[in-house]
């Protein structure tokens, strides 16, 4: 099959699809090209949005994009392959709106080796299989991808309701995925000085340092100007941002305090395996389980730190006596959130 080159975005606001220009009369192809506007609003680590598509007859591609990758902060490819899940659930979320059915094979050719190894291995291929209307749960979580950003704030300490923890521990599962659950002070007390010892062991290294300096000064182009208080907002869902920065006055510009122990809900995403596979379906499962959250008020934010480093990341299997998590995340709601930044996607779609 022929590849159809696509033109960058570069330029254009990400957040400000519509829906009403969906192209509904257009070919298949045109379709799944404009749903990839609501893909590229996928939380990724440092913003460095690490995913292409490809577009080959009637079906998308997603690949990683390795001159993406953090060699020190993700030395094993896991959030990248995350955020290139988020990606692709965002996109399928985005296609059943529309009324189309998809089908959806992941690592399609994958045999054995690192699929991060070789940018022409696809993570995914995305077909569409047929027209079927979107069910209310389904519409609910489409609408919820435009108003998700990731909050770096204190959250509100009142607790979130079981019904909606069970609602998001289910989403998880029907991707494939497994959401555990901290809420009592004893585990948050263990879990923050898991984190900030992370934290500071990755910034004692100055290739870390080096890397997260080289990302901020690449995404700093693609953000304007921030209205007052608009910090609580964090740029286009990172996946990590200094534990220090809620810990030291001298960072945050405000007094000491801890996130993590005041947060109401911490969830774990996890895997029953620690394959690229799993990483993949985690991804899909996070943007699921964090949309279903936002469509019922309660924002999130992320702590990668421990899952960068195997001995914090054993310590927070430990903690929860589960195998294999992958991602931190701060679940609460927020009174009156300021205001986030405007981003412009980056390089997000190629053709040959």
């Amino acid at each position: 099959m022929d590849t159809i080159p696509i033109p960058f975005r570069f330029d254009a606001d990400a957040w400000s699809v519509d829906e009403r220009d969906f192209p509904a009369a257009s070919s298949t192809a045109e379709r799944l090209q404009f749903c990839l506007n609501y893909a590229v609003l996928a939380p990724s680590c440092y913003n460095t949005q690490p995913w292409f598509f490809r577009l080959t007859g009637d079906a998308l591609e997603l690949f990683a994009d390795r001159s993406r990758r953090l060699p020190v902060g993700d030395a094993e490819g896991r959030s990248l392959v995350l955020a290139c899940g988020a990606a692709l659930f965002n996109l399928r979320c985005a296609l059943r709106y529309f009324g189309l059915r998809t089908k959806v094979t992941l690592l399609p050719w994958l045999r054995e080796g690192d699929p991060l190894s070789n940018s022409e291995v696809p993570l995914a291929r995305v077909q569409i299989d047929g027209a079927e209307s979107c069910a209310a749960p389904e519409r609910a979580l489409f609408q919820a991808i435009k108003r998700r950003r990731t909050y770096l704030g204190a959250f509100d300490p009142a607790p979130i309701s079981q019904k909606l923890i069970d609602a998001m521990q289910e989403q998880a599962r029907r991707e494939g995925a497994w959401l555990g659950i901290l809420e009592d002070v004893e585990a948050k007390a263990q879990l923050s000085s898991i984190v900030a010892q992370a934290d500071r062991k990755q910034f004692s290294e100055r290739r870390f340092r080096a890397e997260l300096a080289k990302w901020r000064r690449r995404g700093a182009p693609l953000m304007p100007a921030m209205a007052p208080g608009a910090l609580q907002l964090g740029p286009h869902g990172e996946f990590a941002e200094p534990f220090g920065i809620f810990l030291d006055p001298m960072l945050s510009g405000h007094e000491p305090r801890d996130l993590i122990e005041e947060t109401p809900l911490i969830g774990v995403l996890g895997a029953d395996n620690d394959t690229p596979l799993d990483w993949l379906r985690s991804g899909q499962a996070l943007q699921r389980t964090v949309l279903w959250a936002r469509a019922a008020g309660v924002w999130a934010s992320y702590l990668s730190q421990p899952m960068a480093l195997p001995d914090a990341r054993l310590e927070v299997a430990y903690l929860l006596d589960r195998n294999y998590p992958i991602m931190l995340v701060r679940f609460g709601r927020v009174p009156e959130p300021a205001p986030s930044r405007l981003l412009r996607a980056a390089r997000y779609i190629v053709g040959r």
